[in-house]
């Protein structure tokens, strides 16, 4: 089923297109009843899915309709349409954090102001057994009156949950992942907790924390390399902010915060203590494109991916199945796949052997 603007879907018609994803496409949608603004996301609307996509999307509908946050895009309804799938959330008109932190800089008590709500939304759900999984700026909506609003639960899990304690389960934004995330191992609150503090190190210095010029680099930026301080790269914030951050980053997740509460009352004792620096302080604009999700991949099978991740492993090690993982969601065939991944290998010969690897699967395209 293809939707296009002007479409109607049960009692709601299509106004705009407010993104696509990999979890699927939502829309701005008006319930031609009560004239209601609301915001519609369709799973894959007009293509194939995988079981595993469709049972993510259906615990993402359960999980909202369990959650009631003022930081929490709140569900409205969900039922399916000619065997789509269809969820139906509040509408926020605002721009997202990460088109914030790409358009203009900020002050420092405004984008804190955003981080506490963030961790105020993420203190609720954790304490409702819920662990997001996926924070990262474009996952923040700021709505026209600087209400804070957390987006796409699509990767969450409930922390009793089977799946929850599954390892090698690698899902979620590269740039924001925990280390236990970037290996595969189990998560819990810990993770979240690590996500939005590599978000606030972006806001206060306009920069990642972790980068490279591959996603293997920054993956092993992950598990292995020190932060720069971030008062070294903005000395217009509180050294007191700076350690914050730092805890929020431990790679161990016994050094980190243990909660959101607690990552948000240490927030909220520096602001306490330094009103005249906050006050006054800027923060710098973003350096450059901010990181999104590649789209899906369509069309290879997962138990090939599985197989062409052991074996990478021969050659980089552990983390052969988040390259494979990332790879996967640009490549439009299993040649552009091999092709992505193989550069990331550190010799021609060992690259060459992993290629030759490729006649396992002739019979795929």
């Amino acid at each position: 089923m293809s939707i296009t603007v002007g479409d109607q879907i049960g009692d709601y018609e299509i106004t705009g297109i407010l993104g696509t994803g990999g979890m699927g496409h939502v829309f701005q949608v008006r319930h031609t009843i009560s004239h209601r603004i609301e915001a519609m996301k369709v799973l894959a609307p007009g293509r194939p899915v995988s079981d595993e996509v469709v049972g993510r999307f259906l615990r993402e509908i359960r999980l909202l309709a369990s959650l009631h946050h003022p930081n929490i895009t709140e569900l409205h309804t969900a039922f399916r349409h000619n065997g789509e799938l269809i969820m139906i959330m509040e509408f926020v008109e605002g721009l997202t954090l990460s088109a914030k932190l790409s358009k203009n800089s900020m002050s420092l008590a405004t984008g804190l102001n955003y981080i506490q709500q963030v961790l105020s939304g993420l203190t609720y759900a954790h304490e409702q057994g819920i662990v997001h999984r996926d924070v990262k700026p474009s996952n923040i909506m700021i709505g026209q009156d600087d209400r804070v609003k957390l987006l796409d639960f699509g990767l969450a899990l409930p922390a009793l949950g089977h799946e929850f304690t599954r390892t090698g389960m690698i899902l979620g934004s590269l740039p924001y992942m925990a280390p236990e995330q970037v290996l595969g191992k189990q998560l819990d609150a810990r993770s979240d907790v690590y996500a939005v503090g590599v978000t606030l190190y972006q806001l206060l210095t306009g920069s990642l924390p972790f980068k490279g010029g591959s996603e293997y680099e920054i993956a092993s930026a992950h598990l292995k390399s020190v932060p720069v301080d971030p008062v070294a790269i903005n000395p217009g914030i509180p050294v007191r902010l700076s350690k914050v951050v730092l805890k929020a980053l431990a790679k161990p997740p016994g050094d980190r915060f243990q909660t959101a509460r607690e990552f948000l009352e240490s927030l909220n004792m520096v602001r306490a203590g330094e009103t005249t620096t906050i006050a006054t302080a800027m923060l710098p604009r973003a350096e450059g494109a901010l990181a999104s999700n590649w789209p899906e991949n369509k069309v290879i099978d997962a138990g090939i991916l599985d197989s062409v991740s052991r074996d990478l492993a021969l050659h980089v090690g552990p983390i052969a199945k988040v390259l494979v993982s990332r790879a996967a969601k640009r490549a439009a065939t299993l040649d552009e796949l091999f092709a992505l991944v193989a550069t990331e290998i550190s010799t021609e010969k060992k690259r060459q052997d992993f290629l030759s690897t490729r006649t396992k699967y002739s019979v795929y395209k």
